[in-house]
């Protein structure tokens, strides 16, 4: 496990790298390019995606696999591809910068490895969803599938410590419920990263704002899942990741049983015009598709910033993967849906750009 530097990370200026990743930035798709998807079917989308800068991955895969499976898997290879590349064209510093930035996908794997395994998955359609975008090798990825319990899954994870993922599995074994294995997965991650951005210059000073702002949707969607599914007020409370500007906030907002007056709560924060378009939709069908993918448009706009803000720092190269990792959701749910038959309309709502 990689530990972090106790001394500050000096960042440099590195115009080679920058310039090489404005270059894999110009070959991300623009709004019109999903608008122009949306109206094809399936088989038009294969074609416009192989003829697209996903050629390589696609034709490769096409040895072994066709259909959404191809376009899938392509899809991760690419993500996989694009990271890995990063690290081969910057320096040593950012890579560590890097690495830390990409755990996520590490815990993204693991927890749909260990979804999979819960729901009886075919093992074929868990593998398909592996990404290997992070520090964890494919190989290793797969080994984790092929082992027989959730608790030996958590106790090789190679991320984090077993101890803190103990709570979880009991929770698991007596109440049947993920819920705190991934919530102590993803506090692991983010208090690991917040601590790690402590050793970054004031160069990355953008960079701890977009992860704060990060940190504050997740909170919000936390807290309306738990309310959701009816969680008792004082575990919902343990939920919640104590970073963020408003986390004491969103803290308060626990005790609130009202949905009009917690509507009304999150819309005196920035994320009013947000809360609005999908706070409607949890309050009469329970869902919060609409409201979560408004809150993924808002931060998406947020990585906007890192990207162009300071064109020569570490915030191009973040705002670049995290706007790539965006752009794989979207082309996986263009493909999905087509697949399944679903409208233009539906699945441009679930879309992010």
């Amino acid at each position: 496990m990689l530990e972090l530097r106790p001394k500050k990370i000096h960042l440099g200026t590195y115009p080679y790298t920058y310039a090489r990743t404005t270059v894999m930035k110009s070959l991300l798709f623009k709004k019109d390019d999903y608008h122009k998807m949306l109206k094809m079917d399936f088989n038009e989308i294969a074609k416009f995606l192989q003829d697209s800068n996903y050629k390589n991955e696609i034709n490769e895969m096409s040895r072994e696999y066709s259909g959404a499976d191809l376009l899938e898997l392509a899809l991760n290879k690419s993500l996989s591809l694009s990271f890995k590349k990063l690290t081969r064209i910057s320096s040593p510093e950012v890579v560590l910068l890097i690495r830390e930035y990409t755990k996520r996908k590490d815990i993204d794997d693991i927890k749909t490895i260990i979804r999979g395994k819960l729901t009886g998955a075919d093992e074929k359609l868990i593998a398909n969803s592996i990404t290997a975008a992070g520090t964890l090798s494919l190989d290793y990825l797969n080994s984790l599938l092929k082992t027989d319990s959730v608790e030996e899954i958590l106790k090789n994870n190679k991320i984090t410590s077993f101890e803190l993922l103990k709570e979880g599995l009991k929770d698991l074994n007596e109440k049947n419920t993920l819920v705190t294995v991934e919530n102590a997965l993803d506090r692991y991650y983010y208090d690991h990263l917040i601590k790690f951005s402590g050793n970054l210059p004031k160069q990355g000073a953008l960079f701890r704002n977009f992860l704060m702002k990060e940190i504050e949707i997740l909170n919000i969607l936390t807290l309306l899942r738990l309310k959701k599914t009816k969680f008792d007020k004082e575990a919902i409370k343990k939920f919640i990741i104590p970073y963020g500007l408003k986390s004491s906030k969103i803290m308060s907002l626990v005790d609130v049983d009202d949905l009009e007056e917690l509507s009304r709560a999150l819309e005196q924060t920035e994320y009013k015009d947000v809360v609005q378009k999908g706070f409607q939709e949890f309050k009469e069908k329970g869902s919060l598709i609409t409201l979560e993918t408004e809150l993924y448009k808002y931060l998406l706009k947020q990585s906007i910033l890192l990207l162009h803000q300071h064109p020569l720092s570490v915030d191009v190269i973040l705002g670049y993967m995290f706007a790539k990792d965006v752009e794989v959701r979207n082309l996986k749910i263009i493909v999905k849906g087509k697949q399944l038959g679903l409208s233009e309309e539906f699945i441009e709502g679930q879309l992010v750009f």
